[in-house]
């Protein structure tokens, strides 16, 4: 995220112990760990199931949250369960108010670009699928 005043609006620093954490959105670079770690999670999670969630998907769980709060798994795994909680929370909180407050607007409206060059494209003489400025083939061989 770039240094504007808005990019703080989706982090969150917590203070465990001796350490100062900064949770921030995650990065394109960490996106496919990060949504591998959480799908069956959130799976389970829409189902309704939240006890298997969490049962099931323990290491999910704590490889999103390493991810999502920028920690190593070495030290998470020698903090207390209440410590895995706030940070996983603060994560989840970070996250989905950055992908519901800036990229699936973001998302919507490439769909929406996109969508109106389709459109334009395909009634403008052009063929579908190549720009409206292409050249018709020519119906002589060459």
């Amino acid at each position: 995220m770039t240094d504007s005043p808005e990019s703080t609006f989706f982090s969150q620093r917590l203070r465990l112990g001796d350490i100062d954490i900064a949770v921030d959105p995650v990065t394109v670079r960490d996106l496919p760990a990060f949504l591998a770690a959480v799908e069956p999670i959130a799976r389970e999670l829409m189902a309704g199931d939240v006890l298997a969630a969490l049962a099931h998907n323990a290491d999910g769980l704590i490889a999103a949250v390493c991810i999502g709060a920028k920690v190593q798994r070495e030290w998470l795994d020698l903090q207390t369960a209440d410590v895995l909680v706030e940070l996983a929370a603060a994560v989840i909180e970070v996250n989905a108010d950055f992908f519901a407050q800036r990229v699936l607007p973001a998302v919507m409206q490439a769909t929406q670009a996109l969508e109106n060059i389709t459109a334009n494209q395909t009634g403008s003489g052009g063929t579908a699928g190549s720009p409206a400025w292409s050249a018709q083939a020519s119906p002589t061989a060459m």
